[in-house]
Formats: structure tokens, C-alpha cells, sequence
């Protein structure tokens, strides 16, 4: 018979899913008393939203990707320092000198949790797998510069041919088109991650739809998520390599939308972990078990560009210039998350001649500005002939969404007369089926960094991307994007002054509406020690973890 669950938070939401840079800082200031199970070493965890899928060839949600990376590891893993490291690979790899080949040995006591080995095949396969068109894998496009890649998810080749070859049980080689300088935080992201061919293919469409329909080869299991609940645990795996290593016996995980519900719940004691925001961030802002963690995650309206109204640019403008991000971030959202001008976060990446940061030198656009608005908005019902339209915005029905949610329509129906805004909140995992469904006007977004290299944010809108839901099409933007990966790939400043022109297109173009830089406001037990966080990739690690008695 199980234990009762109580619950406890780890609210990371971002996305990123995942990978390279990072400060990764070890945070060893927790909350109050973490629940005591035979050896002290149970957590209860809150998240902040569902769980989408356990498939790592489908996960597009970064809550979805932080809780597989706990059960599943790659060749690499992301350290402290925020830097990949050996983890199912045996020891750093060997890069030939033209930047091409990759070589990887494997560890020979890395086992899946039905006792069967890690093999090189299981890397073969789950990357054939992710850029098999009839898998509709939407990170397939991380995997663009393996050879024959391009070829096969344009149906071209057989997934078979893709540049990956298991040498033998224990050694992979990678074979690349052009040198691509985060290819190795790339295999630290939970997209390159191995599966166990037989157990996928037995299990077919169910394959990671459960916890039942999933295999780990991490630090712990997932059990007791039934692909559509709000609670799952990670327990901890005995026959993980490092397994001596890993001090957390049990992490109970519940999700809790509210943010007074799970404020209460910690300061009674019952949870470990607490995501704070608006009123209670200045409520709480002197109490020592709070801790605030920057993130490399934009926020952002996304157009559909489907739509006839917003194929307008200066209606896409209009609703950019009445959102005021200040005031957004100051008193509607008050949980650290700065106001962002552009696309990329601050503190991001770097102009390789100058050190420049990236947002920095790119500058601001549609800061707040009504009296443009509103002539924009004139010159826009003008050109497209009409006095009254109406939009849906789509958007998460988490506590915090729910708000900027209502803010934004308040802002738009406010300020620009004639201009009705719908709102529709669901769960994240509806979001996302009606987001790539095309099924929205204005989409209540974000993108955490999977890698820390500009591309990872510009070839969201690339014409052709499986992220671009709102269809934005521009050959201008496409050609710079082409020219930062062919014939610029290996000159650092033409390709940063490619990407530099690419962003500044698309936000003089309003493509998308910037909106804040997400940081996240907690309350953490003090007593929980060793978490790993990285503001770039999966976001939080508890491998490591432990509660100090």
C-alpha cells in the first residue's frame, strides 16, 4: 500500500525545454519541513502544470521535459556549471578535426528499468525516430545538421540513412553536414535521448502515455501518472548507474494552479516548495525562505497569421503598442520577470567581437505608445474596410496566466475602440494540441532556451518550423536564417550580423508581440539542498538533492 501523498513544488515553467548554457547554480536555501519518509528522503512536489506526454520524441512543453530528464538520460547531461557532460556516454567524446564526427563510448552499467543494457543502438534509434516525418516531431529540426537529416524529414530518404552509426553495443558515431558549435548541448536535451527499440515498438501509440508505458535509464522512475492526472512520482532507481549518488528516496508531484492554495500549503508545512506571484511576491518579499531564479525565457504573444485582420501589420502593431510591459510585469504579474523589448532574453548570448549582449544591442520595439496605436489602428480598419473585429486569445488556465490573460484583453478592448478580445484558458496540454491546430487568433506563448545560441529563438519563425503556429511567412527573414547556417556558419561576426538583421525584421514587422522575461519567485524549503537549476535547457535537477536532517 502507497504512502499519502502530500504535495510539494518544483513550479519551473519555461522551456525549455533544453539544454546548454546557464549559470546552473547549485541553490542550497529551501523552505520548511520536508516530508519524513523511512530514510527523511521524501519531497512533495507541486508543479505548475499537467504532464503532456513521456514520449521525448514528442514533448514540446518544458514541465513535460524537466520530469523526463529526471527518468531518462542522454549521451551528455547538463552540470552545475551549466556545461554538457558524460552521462550515459562513458567519457568526453572525440570531435574530428573538421568539426564532423562526433564519437561517443557508452558505459557498460547504464540499464534500462526492465534490466536490458543502454546500447548505441537506442540512440540510433530514437534519433531515426525523431526525424521520421510520421513521427510529427516538432524538434525535429534540432537535428538538421546530422547528415541526410534535411532529406529524410522531407521525405526524401529513409530514416535509416541518418547519419548515426552504432559502431558497436558500447560506441556512436555522429556525422555532421557543418560544424555546428552546440551540437553537444544539443545531446543533452531530452529530443536526443535514447529509447529501447523493442519496448516502443511493443508499445506502440501508448509509448509514453503513461508511466506504465515508459522505460527509465535516470536516477528515478515515474510512476502513478496515468497520462491524464495531476499527480505522478519520481522514485528512485536501484539499478541507476550513479544510484549511490542519489539521496532522494521519493518525490511526490502534484499540480497546484493557484498560488494562494500553494502558499498555504507551505507555510503549513505540507509542501516544500511554493511559486509566488503578484500581491504576494511584496506580501512575501522579506521572508528568507524566498528565492528568485532569472530565466532565458521570453514570454510573448504569438499572431495567426491565417487570420485576414492580422495579416495587417499595423493592426499587429496596434495591439503591440496598447500592452504596457511594466506595468504588466510590476502589478499584474510581480514575480521578478522583467519587461522585454525583443525576442531574445537579456543575458543570453553574446556578439563575439564586442561581448555585446544580444537583447542589448538589438534594442526595443512596440514600447508602449497609445496615441500610435489608435492611428494605426485607424489606417488598419482603412485598409482592411471594416469598423469591428473579434479575436480569441488563447492561453493557459493557471492562476498567473489567467491574469495576463485578462490584462491583455483589458488593454486591447480599452484602447483600441472597435477591437473585442474572446479569451479562452485551458490547460497547457489543450494549449498546445489548439495551438498546433491553428485553432486561435492571438496565442499566449513563451519560449524557454534549449541551447544558448540566438538560432534557437530566430528558427521559431522560420517559415517552415513546426513552433511557428501562427504561420508567419517572410522569404527576407528566411534567407537570413538560411545565410546564419550555410554561408556564414563558420564566421561568427556575419553570422551574428544575419541574426542581428533577422530580429530586427521580425519585430519592425511585428511577427510576434514581446512581452516579459520570465523569472520565478519561490518559496523553498531550507532544508532541501543540492537542487541544480538552469536558467538555459531543462530547468531544475534533483538527482543530487537531499534533505538535509
Amino acid at each position: 500500500m502507497r504512502r499519502l501523498r502530500s504535495s510539494f513544488i518544483l513550479a519551473t515553467t519555461a522551456v525549455i525545454l533544453a539544454a546548454c548554457g546557464g549559470d546552473g547554480a547549485t541553490d542550497d536555501s529551501t523552505a520548511n519541513t520536508a516530508s519524513e519518509g523511512a530514510s527523511g528522503q521524501v519531497v512533495n512536489y507541486t508543479a505548475p502544470t499537467e504532464l503532456a506526454t513521456l514520449d521525448t520524441t514528442l514533448i514540446t512543453d518544458i514541465n513535460s521535459s524537466n520530469y523526463i530528464s529526471h527518468a531518462i538520460e542522454g549521451l551528455l547531461k547538463i552540470n552545475a556549471d551549466g556545461k554538457p557532460v558524460p552521462a550515459i556516454a562513458a567519457e568526453a567524446g572525440t570531435v574530428s578535426d573538421d568539426g564532423l564526427t562526433y564519437t561517443y563510448k557508452l558505459r557498460d552499467d547504464a540499464v534500462w528499468s526492465n534490466g536490458e543494457p543502454v546500447t548505441a543502438n537506442d540512440f540510433v534509434f530514437a534519433w531515426q525516430r525523431l526525424v521520421d516525418p510520421e513521427s510529427g516531431a516538432s524538434y525535429a529540426y534540432l537535428a538538421e545538421t546530422i547528415k541526410n537529416a534535411n532529406e529524410i524529414m522531407a521525405g526524401e530518404k529513409d530514416p535509416a540513412e541518418l547519419g548515426v552509426t552504432a559502431v558497436s553495443d558500447t560506441e556512436i558515431t555522429i556525422e555532421l553536414t557543418q560544424p555546428t558549435p552546440y551540437f553537444e548541448s544539443l545531446l543533452a536535451f531530452s529530443a536526443f535521448f535514447p529509447q529501447n527499440e523493442e519496448f516502443v515498438t511493443e508499445k506502440g501509440d501508448k509509448y509514453g502515455t503513461s508511466s506504465e508505458n515508459i522505460l527509465a535509464n535516470g536516477p528515478f522512475t515515474i510512476e502513478n501518472w496515468d497520462g491524464t492526472g495531476l499527480t505522478w512520482d519520481l522514485v528512485k532507481n536501484e539499478d541507476y548507474y550513479a544510484a549511490d549518488e542519489v539521496q532522494l528516496e521519493e518525490v511526490n508531484v502534484q499540480v497546484i494552479k493557484e498560488t494562494s492554495t500553494v502558499v498555504n500549503l507551505f507555510q503549513q508545512g505540507s509542501v516544500d516548495n511554493a511559486q509566488v506571484t503578484g500581491e504576494l511576491v511584496k506580501q512575501l518579499a522579506t521572508d528568507p525562505n524566498v528565492v528568485v531564479q532569472k530565466k532565458a525565457r521570453t514570454a510573448y504573444i504569438e499572431f495567426n497569421h491565417d487570420n485576414v485582420y492580422l495579416q495587417n501589420a499595423k493592426l499587429r502593431e496596434a495591439i503591440g503598442l496598447v500592452i504596457n510591459r511594466d506595468e504588466l510585469v510590476n502589478s499584474v504579474i510581480g514575480d521578478g520577470s522583467t519587461a522585454i523589448g525583443g525576442f531574445l532574453p537579456a543575458d543570453f548570448v553574446s556578439n563575439p567581437t564586442t561581448g555585446e549582449d544580444f537583447a542589448a544591442e538589438a534594442g526595443s520595439y512596440l514600447d508602449y505608445n497609445l496615441e500610435q496605436a489608435k492611428t494605426l489602428l485607424a489606417e488598419a480598419k482603412a485598409e482592411l474596410g471594416v469598423d469591428e473585429i473579434t479575436f480569441s486569445l488563447v492561453g493557459d488556465d493557471d492562476e498567473k496566466n489567467k491574469k495576463i490573460s485578462q490584462y491583455i484583453q483589458g488593454q486591447i478592448q480599452n484602447n483600441l475602440e472597435g477591437i473585442t478580445v474572446e479569451l479562452r484558458n485551458v490547460p497547457k496540454k489543450n494549449r498546445l494540441e489548439l495551438a498546433n491546430q491553428d485553432e486561435f487568433d492571438l496565442l499566449q506563448t513563451g519560449w524557454g532556451a534549449d541551447f544558448a545560441d540566438a538560432i534557437n529563438y530566430m528558427d521559431l519563425l522560420y517559415s517552415t518550423s513546426a513552433y511557428n503556429e501562427g504561420q508567419y511567412a517572410n522569404p527576407e527573414f528566411d534567407a537570413l536564417i538560411d545565410s546564419s547556417k550555410t554561408t556564414n556558419a563558420n564566421n561568427p561576426e556575419a553570422r551574428w550580423a544575419d541574426l542581428m538583421a533577422a530580429h530586427k525584421l521580425i519585430m519592425e514587422d511585428a511577427a510576434i508581440i514581446p512581452l516579459y522575461q520570465e523569472a520565478e519567485t519561490q518559496l523553498r524549503n531550507p532544508n532541501l539542498k543540492g537542487i541544480i537549476f538552469n536558467s538555459v535547457g531543462n530547468e531544475f535537477d534533483l538527482s543530487r538533492a537531499y534533505i538535509e536532517e
